[in-house]
């Protein structure tokens, strides 16, 4: 088995080599720089060796030269495989050395295994290129030192160059840093404020960094509201080091209230140890103030609306006596019933709203039908029925945040399509009109009418389970049933 020896401080570079000649079947032996490979090639000489040349300790021109000054290693093949070096000069220098081949970085890996394999098989290359080697000792040293000094020139000018661009860095973070409308800040682990730019203090209210320091002891007391925010988001920077959106109340030097919306992060060191706390801090009290305005209007608008609500209810019974409390009840039973099927708060609170005023199409009925104390003729209860679409037809255009005119319109529809006004049937209905329905029917059948007594628990639940999946949802006949049988539901005002 060939060994190749490869010579490169680059442990990536040295392990794609390896990889690669590997899986050719070579033994490969890797060294970092020229002093351990020159002790290596010497302990076991390899039948290649493969140099970079910029190395510390002893770089690949100088490990060239010792090793064909060495008799033992002399007709060894040299190849040097580089990206520093690449001036014809160079090229010229590691020949003169006795070098085999010169080859520039990056080469495709069918062009390195085929090099490889040429040097493998001939074995007198080397010393056929030592015995050419005819430049004398004094020259080469001149020539290796020149182009040692080429390159510290072309490094010098880099890291000018680097710096210049470092310069150019650091002034234009400064000038963000000094000119950011957004607050920037460093602080220590212990809380103590380490930087901070000129809008972070003046978004404070205070005249300038060295004001604000001197002002401030303890920030977790002193600026934060409330202190256990400051607590709350060490501990989240601790777990996770960086923190976005973190929204806190602010006190300003004047003793006002800030509102502000922050992006922290943590900075630590190679050990992992924290050194700081660096950040990015937005004033959002005017959104904050815009938002709270908007919660009161939409509280006020709600508390509104639910007057409006109550008072068409009270109208709507005042007409018809006899059903006085129908509506509220209804709306309590329904919502009881929303619950228990886990409906969204949301959901149930819109349900409610539409018992309250499921029957306000009655207003369209003549009173002199609603209070009538016997039974209605079927011309009577036609017009009876027509409350459903004079409902929705009030309400269609109020623009809810519910189906409220749509559950109106459809708590008189039955699964198996034998209700009114449209002979909807299944999932035809809406899930409130369902609920309503039941709630409807459970509260007309226990409350006392002109014409006839209320019929009692018993015979109302077993009047909703006999249609139950017929007339009547069966999951919310289901929930109604427990309420009633199990869970002891009762009415906030008697219906009998």
């Amino acid at each position: 088995m060939k060994t190749i020896l490869i010579v490169d401080d680059e442990e990536p570079n040295r392990f794609y080599l390896e990889t690669l000649f590997k899986t050719q079947g070579f033994r490969v032996i890797g060294t970092a720089n020229g002093v351990e490979a020159l002790e290596a090639a010497r302990n076991n000489p390899p039948d290649i060796i493969i140099s970079d040349i910029l190395m510390p300790v002893m770089d690949g021109f100088m490990l060239c030269k010792a090793c064909k000054n060495d008799a033992t290693l002399n007709t060894i093949p040299f190849i040097f495989y580089t990206a520093t070096y690449t001036d014809a000069k160079d090229e010229k220098l590691a020949m003169e050395l006795g070098a085999d081949l010169f080859l520039v970085k990056p080469q495709e890996p069918d062009v390195l295994l085929d090099v490889i394999h040429k040097f493998s098989s001939d074995t007198g290359r080397g010393l056929e290129n030592k015995l050419k080697t005819s430049v004398s000792e004094e020259k080469i040293l001149k020539e290796y030192n020149e182009s040692l000094f080429r390159k510290l020139e072309a490094k010098i000018k880099q890291l000018e160059k680097a710096n210049q661009s470092i310069s150019k860095s650091e002034s234009k973070y400064r000038s963000i840093f000094q000119n950011s409308l957004s607050g920037i800040f460093q602080i220590s682990k212990e809380g103590k404020l380490l930087i901070s730019n000129p809008a972070l203090h003046h978004m404070l209210g205070y005249d300038s960094a060295d004001d604000f320091s001197a002002s401030i002891t303890d920030i977790a007391t002193q600026v934060y509201v409330k202190p256990d925010d400051q607590r709350r988001l060490i501990k989240l920077l601790k777990e996770s080091d960086c923190v976005d959106g973190y929204e806190t109340m602010l006190r300003k030097k004047d003793g006002s209230i800030l509102w502000i919306k922050a992006n922290i992060w943590t900075v630590r060191d190679e050990n992992r140890r924290i050194l700081f706390y660096e950040g990015i801090v937005e004033d959002i009290s005017d959104r904050i103030l815009k938002e709270e305005t908007l919660i009161k209007s939409s509280e006020k608008l709600k508390n509104a609306m639910m007057e409006t609500i109550n008072i068409v209810s009270t109208i709507v019974e005042q007409r018809d006596p006899s059903t006085a409390g129908h509506q509220q009840r209804v709306a309590e039973l329904a919502s009881a019933i929303a619950e228990a099927l886990n409906f969204p708060p949301h959901k149930i609170e819109g349900i409610r709203v539409a018992g309250l005023i499921h029957d306000v199409g009655k207003i369209a009925i003549p009173s002199e039908i609603l209070t009538k104390p016997c039974k209605l003729s079927p011309i009577e209860m036609g017009l009876v029925k027509l409350h459903a679409n004079a409902g929705f037809d009030i309400l269609k255009n109020i623009d809810f945040p519910w189906p409220i005119s749509q559950a109106i319109q459809q708590h008189h529809e039955r699964m198996n399509g034998s209700g009114y006004p449209s002979g909807l049937s299944g999932g035809e209905i809406i899930p409130e009109a369902r609920i309503l329905a039941v709630a409807d029917v459970v509260e007309a059948m226990l409350s006392h009418r002109p014409y006839r007594p209320g019929l009692g628990i018993d015979k109302t639940m077993e009047e909703i389970e006999s249609n139950k999946g017929i007339l009547y949802d069966e999951r919310v006949v289901d929930a109604c049933v427990d309420l009633f049988c199990n869970k002891s539901f009762k009415f906030s005002s008697n219906p009998l």
